[in-house]
């Protein structure tokens, strides 16, 4: 059965993965944003894969939670490179697709 761990070797790969295929030239900054966005939500993501794991969350509730806790992904590191405020927020959502993907590809 998979666990926590197995969730976050997964999420690490898939992160830089969708830094390479999307933002190669900010890959260091979209990893280092993505990782501080997780260490912000990791006790809810804990809570949450539990959730995925046992059948108690679905795929559809945890996007939901997970996109609740938008907010907190600052991607300040993208923001000193000057990217556009709409591109930092197309990337953003392009890391809470790459968490759901993640703990889709362990947990279900």
């Amino acid at each position: 059965m998979p666990n926590f761990n197995d969730f976050v070797d997964t999420l690490k790969n898939d992160l830089i993965d969708f830094a390479k295929e999307n933002l190669e030239e900010y890959k260091d900054e979209l990893i280092k944003d993505g990782s501080q966005f997780f260490e912000k939500t990791k006790t809810d993501l804990e809570r949450w894969t539990e959730g995925l794991n046992s059948g108690v969350l679905n795929q559809d509730d945890f996007e939901f939670l997970l996109r609740a806790k938008k907010d907190l992904a600052e991607m300040e590191a993208l923001k000193l490179t000057g990217l556009a405020q709409i591109k930092i927020d197309k990337i953003t959502n392009g890391v809470i697709d790459v968490i759901v993907g993640s703990a889709i590809k362990t947990f279900l």
